[in-house]
């Protein structure tokens, strides 16, 4: 445990995700509010940072905070909040937004998130694993335009308060004992606002194969994991990738340096993490050594979802749609279509699944019912 000094103290790191720009002055207002309320509960952090996510985006502020806490090594005392809250729900006069709950990791990472969006999307495969274990909170939801700064800094120095004073009690190898046993609340017990554990029902899915997330270098970050593709198709496979209303041929890699300058490639990324006894699974990333992949994906954004196939399975689409009738031909609007959205239209038949499984779709062309999928 990093955080735990020579004398047995926690020595706490508090990190803020939000979408406020950094040189916003809510940005220094939530700082400055966190600060605040730790000094009050006369807490002192080792650190406290706060970083940011794309205004509103809620697919990235999940995929932002999975990435630092399944990878951090801090463990017990590195503390999470994030807020991303479109506030999407009816607007009320109480300024009412989504309710914020609380997780812990089998390490002892510990986050506070607005339930918004897919902000939780990447955590269901831990939760199910028993990794992590989320919590809903009376944390309050209302009476605040500006809940970041009023309420939740009080929230996340609570937190840290109760942490302190859980391993006073309970001491350092109980506190390891209990993560290893996943008995999150037993550490949690006694925090003022910790409410029932949240069931699997509460985490939306997120399908394989979207984009999580577009890096400085203009790469494009998937919710796949890449040896999932690589059991599809094994590195130096071409394939043709749709990806919003545009069609490019990418090369099948190992790593994002696997292919020379100039070739579009899709590679292991740098970005993942372990689920229970496996190894750490690396996402798969749209990768241009030499050049930005987004410019080469016109309006590409968080939440689109790559269709992908060589580049032989799309002509034999293309020539069994050139063949069809006129009925086919109009009720397909085949006259007013390009290759994108029938890669889309194969993907929304289900004939090619989690963004590059084409073995439905190979299946259809075998048995000559193509047609009959796509119009259905």
């Amino acid at each position: 445990m990093e955080l735990i000094d020579a004398e047995g103290r926690l020595t706490p790191v508090l990190k803020i995700l939000t979408d406020y720009p950094r040189d916003d002055l809510a940005h220094d207002e939530v700082h400055q509010s966190l600060v605040t309320a730790c000094v009050k509960r006369g807490v002192w952090p080792a650190n406290i940072d706060v970083g940011s996510i794309p205004s509103l985006d809620t697919i990235v502020a999940g995929f932002k905070t999975a990435q630092l806490v399944f990878n951090s090594q801090l463990g017990y005392g590195h503390i999470f909040h994030t807020n991303c809250a479109p506030r999407k729900n009816i607007v009320s006069v109480q300024s009412k937004g989504e309710k914020i709950v609380l997780g812990m990791t089998r390490t002892g990472v510990v986050l506070l998130v607005v339930n918004s969006g897919y902000t939780l999307a990447p955590f269901y495969e831990a939760v199910h694993a028993g990794e992590i274990t989320f919590y809903q909170t009376s944390v309050p939801d209302a009476g605040s335009q500006f809940r970041s700064r009023d309420y939740f800094p009080d929230a996340m120095a609570d937190l840290t308060l109760h942490m302190s004073e859980r391993l006073k009690i309970l001491g350092k190898d109980q506190i390891r004992k209990l993560l290893q046993a996943h008995a999150f609340h037993e550490i949690l017990k006694g925090l003022e606002y910790l409410g029932d554990p949240l069931n699997l029902s509460s985490f939306p899915h997120l399908p394989d194969g979207c984009v999580y997330y577009i890096d400085n270098f203009g790469n494009i970050k998937l919710n796949s994991k890449h040896q999932k593709l690589v059991n599809f198709y094994p590195p130096g496979t071409p394939l043709v990738v749709a990806l919003g209303n545009t069609v490019n041929d990418v090369v099948v890699g190992d790593t994002g340096f696997s292919m020379g300058e100039g070739v579009m490639a899709i590679t292991s990324g740098s970005s993942g993490w372990s689920v229970g006894r496996e190894g750490k699974s690396m996402f798969s990333e749209i990768f241009l050594r030499g050049d930005r992949a987004e410019t080469h994906f016109p309006g590409v954004k968080s939440g689109d979802q790559i269709v992908a196939m060589p580049r032989a399975d799309l002509q034999r689409v293309l020539d069994t749609l050139r063949t069809a009738n006129r009925d086919v031909s109009d009720k397909l609007d085949l006259y007013n279509t390009s290759e994108p959205r029938i890669m889309q239209a194969l993907a929304r038949a289900k004939l090619v699944r989690d963004g590059f499984d084409t073995t439905e779709l190979q299946n259809s062309l075998k048995r000559g019912d193509l047609l009959k999928r796509l119009m259905a």
